[in-house]
């Protein structure tokens, strides 16, 4: 999964699905949905930074990143998603209710490699959840974020050190274009390490930027979507 037939799915989650609960939902800023959920652990227990996937239709699976772990038995998780893409993982999301009960597959956390002193985490709104987590393991110097323009205000209320970038033109563009500037005036210069995540046309444009600056082998990509790609 995330796309498989439907047997292969049911095997899958019967195989490593992680029985949970929803015990809050909520709209943190327009276009974004974040979950509270109990959930049993997977082996080495549940970590920011983990990937799940939740079978969101008998053939589909969707991807989504645990943002906080909490409680007392480290088995309270919150997953924070954008909700603006009208794919079928945007649907099941929506349709969860408080007390609603799921099945997370999940194995061990496989965290990215991310290394250096002085680190930019650059993202789009879908990426938000796992650039917090992982901000808040590293010394992050920036974490940017493009989101519609109508999220930007509450986002920054809720995080006044990340910068949230309102979107404008092309998806990405908005971003590339702080990027462009903040290499020269920000003292993005300095950095040692980067992690891009996000559209993956942008996230291209975003490592040929950070090139002229850092080593390849110190940016860390992972592309979410591409252009032309189904919706999440």
């Amino acid at each position: 999964m995330p796309h498989s037939p439907a047997v292969v799915g049911g095997l899958i989650e019967s195989a490593i699905g992680r029985r949970a609960h929803v015990i809050d939902v909520h709209e943190p800023a327009p276009g974004f949905l974040e979950l509270q959920m109990h959930a049993a652990p997977p082996p080495g227990g549940w970590q920011p930074g983990h990937e799940i996937q939740l079978r969101v239709a008998p053939t589909l699976g969707r991807r989504y990143t645990v943002r906080t772990v909490t409680g007392p038995d480290s088995q309270h998780i919150s997953l924070l998603a954008a909700t603006d893409a009208s794919g079928p993982g945007t649907t099941y999301l929506q349709r969860l209710r408080v007390g609603d009960h799921l099945r997370l597959i999940a194995g061990r956390h496989r965290p990215l490699r991310v290394s250096g002193d002085r680190l930019a985490l650059l993202g789009d709104g879908c990426t938000l959840g796992t650039l917090d987590a992982y901000a808040r393991a590293v010394n992050a110097a920036f974490v940017t974020v493009e989101v519609p323009a109508d999220a930007a205000a509450p986002l920054t209320e809720r995080w006044p050190r990340y910068r949230f970038i309102p979107a404008w033109g092309k998806r990405g563009e908005a971003l590339q274009s702080w990027l462009d500037h903040a290499i020269d005036t920000d003292g993005l210069g300095q950095l040692d390490g980067a992690l891009l995540l996000g559209h993956a046309q942008s996230i291209q444009r975003q490592r040929h930027a950070l090139s002229a600056t850092l080593p390849r082998r110190s940016i860390t990509t992972k592309p979410y979507w591409a252009t032309g790609k189904h919706g999440l």
